[in-house]
């Protein structure tokens, strides 16, 4: 079911509630800028489980700027098509919560054939320009619209209830929809 084995699934999980320091997850991404404004080569590879490093031979690349046609407004020279950052972050929130739909789906036993989640918010970059302080950077952000498009001929209501809820429990959701204050750590070389 959903592509796993539910018992060892399920085995994992019992596993999570139990060592909930030893489940203790840890991301990391870095990213170089590159000699082109705006462009940077971010690189996903390790990560750590309870303190344990892992997938150390992990080397995934990503190459952000924007789409050409932004960068023919904005006089580049070398005009070449990239994924940019914001579209980046919207794509990772339609995959979590895609994904802990169907963790939750299956956690509850509910037959979802099909997720598709699309995500937009409108963007004033006039902070980013410098044309305002950064004051005005609350004012940068429109509304997040979150649509998502579920296929399960046979849910009852109080389960198309329990489904609209599971979009909460996505750690991307949560990430991008939570205050978390946080001041970056500046080193300098010289």
């Amino acid at each position: 079911m959903y592509g796993v084995d539910v018992s060892g699934h399920r085995d994992f999980i019992g596993w999570f509630a139990e060592n909930p320091a030893e489940a203790q997850i840890e991301f990391r991404a870095s990213g170089t800028a590159e000699d082109v404004v705006n462009r940077t080569t971010a690189t996903i590879g390790s990560w750590s489980l309870g303190g344990k490093e892992m997938g150390q031979g992990r080397d995934h690349k990503l190459h952000f700027g924007l789409p050409t046609e932004l960068e023919e407004a904005m006089a580049y020279t070398d005009v070449e098509d990239r994924y940019e950052a914001i579209e980046t972050a919207l794509a990772a929130l339609t995959a979590c919560i895609n994904g802990t739909i169907g963790y939750n789906a299956l956690r509850k036993g509910l037959k979802i054939e099909d997720v598709t989640t699309t995500v937009r918010i409108p963007v004033d970059l006039r902070v980013l320009f410098g044309v305002h302080g950064v004051d005005k950077a609350a004012e940068m952000y429109g509304d997040l619209e979150i649509d998502v498009e579920v296929t399960a001929p046979n849910l009852s209501d109080e389960e198309m209830d329990m489904v609209r809820e599971f979009p909460k429990r996505s750690p991307v959701y949560n990430l991008l929809t939570r205050d978390h204050p946080s001041t970056p750590n500046f080193t300098f070389q010289s």
